[in-house]
């Protein structure tokens, strides 16, 4: 079944089985295993910790905010 889910503001058709880590590969490209990668994701405006993200699934009407750190100055 599907479901739709809001991503950084883009409505998004995913599988109701859809996970945080799931969104977060889609949108990087990077494992979240990838402790490389700074990101940092709200789901419904609730910061996720990493170590939570592969067992939290989306329902229906989800926003999701991925956030990731960006060298510069």
């Amino acid at each position: 079944m599907s479901i739709t889910v809001t991503v950084n503001g883009d409505p998004r058709t995913v599988a109701d089985t859809t996970t945080v880590a799931d969104i977060v590969t889609d949108v990087t490209g990077h494992s979240p295993d990838d402790d490389q990668v700074g990101v940092a994701v709200a789901h419904d405006s609730a910061v996720v910790p990493r170590s939570r993200w592969t067992t939290t699934v989306l329902g229906e009407g989800a926003e999701i905010e991925i956030i990731t750190a960006m060298q510069g100055g």
